[in-house]
């Protein structure tokens, strides 16, 4: 969707790159070469092939049903063994003559057909429904193809089976320590996969388990929690507004252990896009929450929010991204950008606890501002325009609420637009002052990487 202002910046940065000496001219003319021939078209027969590979696998299960009554049993278990099995020699190979894309959809299909079959065997036997358990075999059936086979596709469906197994598995409340644990070796193994086989779709499929995975601990613990919707607002607003701190923190915090322990491997190709997605999706959570925590107007009462904020779901992803956030502040020091990037998570998590010290909206209200004007500076300042996307959504999401609420008082506008103005141009401020003092750095390898990022 947005190749258009890919291939914009790749060319601006490319004539920076050749004016430092990174890439060569020759180099730089064959990637502007590649860029211009590809039109999206090399990936229209792969997306085909996989609307048709669900489509064959539906009519196929759409046959058995409709001849339910005239196909014996045998043969019925006979086509479900014979059709996973072909279609693992068909992905084998297709590997062989290294046709990856073949056989990620031959697996697909198997561990679709497998579903499917398991569906079968179920009414052929007339055994009683449990989703839990299906989804449970699906689980360990897509994750063992995904792992053996590399398979992206059946990494999907094995992710989707998890999520259906964390919603179905026990009522909401009833939590057991051994389905907890299955679930987070069911997350690591989703994540693991998506780091050793990198993909967009797999990376973001492992976020959505790990906010499942979050979701479910949360709902299991909010019914055991006394102090009523308070509470429970709390530890929503600091335990998901933690772990996305947490996710937006990683990618600095490993750049920097390694840059500072001696001896550390540098991180794969895979590991960098999986922190970079993690941020992403941070960032994103935490620019909803800030304008869900001022826009919703809970009224929080100060020992029912430290009720819900001191339960373990909340508690615990608010101190390890605090924790987070000290470490790296602590450990990039030397580096301005890194310092920017965890002071923002830090101001962030101050708005979200704020309610503990204070019910006065104008208040809430002027650090909601000032924390999506900082995430707007820091989109910037990382020239990353998703960042800012949401940084700006989330902005105008306050700004009007704040109109909407002011809009019957002249004197009320008025203090409104003070306060913004004032943050803006405290803002502006304070990053020239940044800007100037780098510039006035002497030069040096570090700092002069550090400016042209």
């Amino acid at each position: 969707m947005f190749d258009w202002a890919y291939r914009k910046r790749l060319k601006d940065d490319l004539e920076t790159w050749v004016a430092n000496g990174w890439v060569t001219s020759e180099g730089a003319a064959a990637i502007f070469r590649d860029q211009e021939g590809e039109d999206g078209r090399s990936r229209l027969p792969m997306a085909l092939a996989g609307i048709g590979m669900v489509c064959v696998a539906l009519a196929v299960f759409a046959f058995v049903a409709a001849n339910w009554e005239a196909i014996p049993k045998f043969v019925k278990l006979a086509g479900i063994a014979v059709l996973v099995a072909g279609s693992h020699w068909l992905a084998a190979a297709a590997a062989a003559r290294g046709r990856k894309g073949i056989s990620d959809l031959a697996t697909g299909f198997a561990t679709l057909v497998f579903v499917g079959g398991m569906a079968l065997v179920g009414q052929i036997f007339h055994l009683p429904s449990d989703w839990a358990g299906g989804a449970f075999l699906v689980v360990i059936g897509g994750l063992a193809a995904a792992w053996l086979t590399g398979s992206k596709t059946s990494l999907v469906v094995a992710c989707a089976a998890a999520i259906t197994w964390q919603v179905t598995r026990s009522d909401i409340g009833a939590s057991d320590p051994l389905q907890d644990l299955i679930g987070l070796v069911f997350l690591v193994a989703v994540a693991a996969h998506a780091v050793v086989y990198p993909a967009r779709l797999s990376r973001w499929a492992a976020i959505s388990l790990l906010w499942v995975t979050y979701g479910r601990w949360f709902g299991d613990t909010a019914d055991l929690l006394g102090g009523g919707d308070d509470a429970i607002s709390a530890m929503a607003l600091v335990g998901a507004g933690g772990l996305a701190a947490i996710l937006l923190q990683l990618d600095p915090v490993a750049d920097l252990f390694v840059k500072w322990s001696s001896g550390r491997p540098l991180r794969r190709h895979g590991h960098w896009l999986m922190t970079r997605s993690l941020q992403d999706a941070g960032l994103l959570v935490l620019c909803a929450l800030i304008v869900l925590a001022l826009v919703l107007e809970p009224e929080f009462h100060g020992n029912h929010y430290a009720r819900g904020m001191l339960a373990l779901p909340g508690l615990l992803p608010l101190g390890l991204a605090v924790l987070l956030c000290a470490t790296g502040l602590v450990l990039s020091f030397k580096s301005t950008k890194s310092m920017a990037l965890f002071a923002a998570a830090g101001l962030v998590l101050l708005t979200l606890l704020a309610p503990l010290a204070t019910a006065s909206v104008p208040v809430r209200a002027a650090m909601c501002l000032a924390v999506l004007t900082a995430l707007c500076a820091l989109g910037t300042w990382y020239n990353n325009r998703f960042w800012m996307l949401c940084a700006y959504l989330g902005l105008t999401a306050v700004a009007l609420w704040l109109l909407q609420v002011t809009i019957g008082s002249l004197l009320g506008q008025s203090l409104f637009f003070l306060v913004a103005g004032l943050l803006l141009l405290a803002m502006a401020i304070w990053l020239a002052r940044v800007f100037r003092k780098k510039q006035t750095l002497p030069e040096n390898p570090e700092n002069a990487r550090e400016t042209r990022s």
